[in-house]
């Protein structure tokens, strides 16, 4: 009887102890798991908060970034238009000189006296020529026709240049 006794006591007690003991290592458990969780949520919410930051500075600097490569990008296009317009005007001023020199060229043809060469006959045989229609002066109306031919070629050849379409 009093080993009954004692083993229902005992049973009680470790019965007691084991809950206690549960509970105890439950709560404990519940409590780390609470903490756990806690961490994790807080954890996610920094993480998307960064992520939202970052993602407006990203954004920010995207766009300082694209404005940046515009003004460049506009730069750079001055620059191919300064060139394109300084190559234009050069070559219409080369233009313009070939037009002075073949008129100047032309104008002194008007006044040409053939001269004695020691490289050939053939200038002594012109001055003989020119000497002999001089009697006929036919020297300047042949000098007025050549001056219309060359103004006829030179408009000719600007009509034509002027139809091009990648010259």
């Amino acid at each position: 009887m009093i080993g009954n006794i004692a083993n229902v006591v005992m049973n009680f007690m470790a019965n007691m102890l084991r809950s206690l003991f549960s509970f105890v290592f439950d709560s404990i458990n519940n409590l780390f798991q609470l903490i756990y969780n806690f961490a994790k949520w807080l954890g996610d919410l920094l993480q998307r908060l960064v992520q939202s930051l970052i993602n407006v500075l990203i954004g920010f600097f995207q766009v300082i970034y694209d404005l940046i490569r515009c003004v460049l990008y506009l730069i750079y296009m001055i620059g191919v238009l300064a060139v394109k317009l300084f190559l234009v005007l050069w070559e219409l001023a080369k233009l313009l000189y070939s037009f002075v020199v073949g008129l100047g060229r032309t104008v002194a043809s008007l006044f040409y006296t053939p001269k004695q060469s020691g490289g050939h006959g053939y200038s002594e045989m012109m001055g003989t020529i020119f000497s002999k229609m001089d009697a006929l002066q036919l020297n300047v109306i042949a000098y007025i026709l050549l001056f219309i031919i060359w103004v006829f070629v030179a408009i000719t050849v600007v009509k034509i240049v002027g139809t091009m379409k990648n010259a």
